[in-house]
């Protein structure tokens, strides 16, 4: 009876780890969108990881602060595209190595050069951040006399194009691939300034309330670092266009 108990649970666990994750990232163009193939570089690159690990990968676009709830309540099992942030250590699991490095950068309408020459000269200008954000709960951001949050990428480029917000905070990429693909907007409206507020790491993550979210983010990791460098990564990273980084100095506090 102890050896069928002991083979029960072992399958039960085994059942636990081979399955399908409900992975949440809101639109997030060139990573995430359904309308790329595959859902874009990182459903793709996730569905390498999960695949490698005998898991199967669904991934739910939603708006962002879905996202975080889900992971937060274990509704999703985790997220694809998350910010690695102190406080959200404390309620997600993170798969390493970070799925890539992002750029947040100031944009700003061109024709309109703000004098920014530290992190607290963004005080002056009227910013717009994206509502979910990691960095709005920095305390620099929450601080900010004139903040305005938004609630998708797109309306803020359309707030600062229209002169409604002076700066704006945005990954680079991906504001770049929201400029190209919004009919409304236009390269020459935009520059970014030469100065970045923060790098990033984006990651998988689990949430802490999955079922065996340990076992299952020490599974994701094994073979996480060994897919990220494989010739099949880097074959998604060119096909996807994923455009290198600018080459900017961060943002002083002094």
């Amino acid at each position: 009876m102890l050896l069928i108990s002991l083979m029960g649970s072992g399958s039960v666990l085994a059942e636990s780890l081979e399955r399908t994750l409900r992975l949440g990232c809101v639109q997030w163009p060139p990573y995430i969108s359904d309308e790329l193939p595959g859902n874009g570089f990182l459903a793709e690159l996730s569905d390498l990881i999960v695949t490698a690990s005998n898991q199967h990968l669904d991934v739910v676009i939603m708006p962002w602060k879905r996202v975080v709830k889900g992971v937060d309540t274990g509704d999703l099992d985790g997220s694809l595209c998350m910010f690695k942030t102190e406080e959200r250590k404390s309620r997600m699991h993170y798969v390493e190595p970070p799925l890539l490095i992002e750029q947040t950068v100031v944009f700003h309408r061109k024709g309109f050069t703000p004098e920014i020459e530290k992190l607290a000269d963004l005080n002056n200008y009227y910013l717009g951040i994206l509502d979910g954000s990691g960095y709005q709960k920095d305390e620099f951001i929450q601080k900010h006399p004139k903040l305005t949050v938004v609630n998708s990428f797109e309306n803020m480029f359309k707030m600062l194009a229209k002169g409604r917000v002076d700066l704006i905070l945005a990954e680079y990429r991906n504001g770049m691939a929201v400029i190209a693909e919004t009919p409304s907007l236009d390269f020459e409206q935009f520059s970014v300034f030469p100065y970045s507020y923060q790098h990033t790491d984006v990651h998988i993550v689990i949430s802490h309330n999955a079922f065996n979210s340990e076992e299952l983010t020490n599974t994701l990791n094994k073979v996480a670092g060994d897919v990220i460098k494989s010739a099949s990564a880097k074959a998604l990273y060119e096909r996807h266009g994923i455009l290198e980084l600018p080459e900017l100095k961060p943002l002083s506090s002094e």
